[in-house]
């Protein structure tokens, strides 16, 4: 009796069944945390090919900052999944939320205004007429900016570093670790392109699933820095 119990619990099917759970409800987690950007998401979609209302832009910039601190909880229970194949979702997940809430939001605040000023430079600059290499130039920055905090909130979800440490880590395997770092933005094309070009039905999992490909992808990553902090056990979360 005892042992049909586990291998029903242990059963394949069992094993789906739960990341589909898991998934869906981190998923779900991510995205009632970000209500304001979701509603703002389905107004544009709405709107279809009318134009943009005045201040639509700022209000939708506002509403990207508390994507960071949900992100960076949806790493963190992907990270336990990966090391531990399993996690309690609503525990483990607003646990880290609210671990990590003013780090990463602080984090992810500082990336969107930066990239709102690169943006800002790069309309100025072909407006003036500038020289097309300074205009590629400033969207390179943007783009290492963005690859930088795919490996920042992973940090964050997992250590316990000070602002300047993590900010120095992330940019030293951002390039270190080029080839994770081609994987990690792959994740973003490869789930995008199902999504808008063969179903919808990705929606609800979507932050999950990224989540979940870049937390695989930097295993390796996180042992290595992990191993590093080997002598301050105190900075690495459980």
């Amino acid at each position: 009796m005892g042992k049909s119990k586990r291998e029903f619990g242990e059963g394949p099917l069992y094993t789906i069944t739960n990341y589909i759970f898991w998934f869906f409800m981190g998923n779900l987690y991510f995205l009632l945390l970000n209500i304001p950007l979701v509603f703002m998401l389905l107004v544009l979609l709405s709107n279809g090919t009318k134009a943009i209302p005045q201040g639509f832009t700022t209000i939708a910039i506002i509403c990207c900052i508390p994507i960071a601190p949900a992100a960076t909880a949806l790493f963190s229970v992907m990270g336990k999944l990966i090391r531990e194949k399993d996690i309690n979702i609503t525990k483990d997940f607003f646990k880290a939320y609210k671990t990590n809430f003013f780090q990463s939001l602080f984090f992810g605040a500082l990336e969107i205004i930066l990239i709102c000023v690169l943006f800002i430079d790069i309309r100025f600059f072909i407006s003036s007429g500038y020289p097309r290499m300074l205009t590629i130039s400033i969207f390179v920055v943007m783009a290492f900016i963005f690859s930088m905090s795919l490996y920042v909130f992973p940090i964050i979800s997992r250590f316990y570093l000070g602002w300047k440490d993590v900010l120095k880590t992330a940019a030293y395997y951002t390039i270190r670790k080029f080839n994770i770092t081609l994987l990690c933005l792959s994740s973003f094309l490869i789930v995008g392109f199902i999504f808008f070009k063969i179903s919808t039905f990705v929606l609800v999992f979507v932050s999950s699933i990224i989540c979940f490909l870049i937390m695989y992808y930097q295993q390796k990553v996180l042992l290595e820095i992990e191993e590093k902090m080997k002598k301050n056990t105190d900075k690495v979360q459980i």
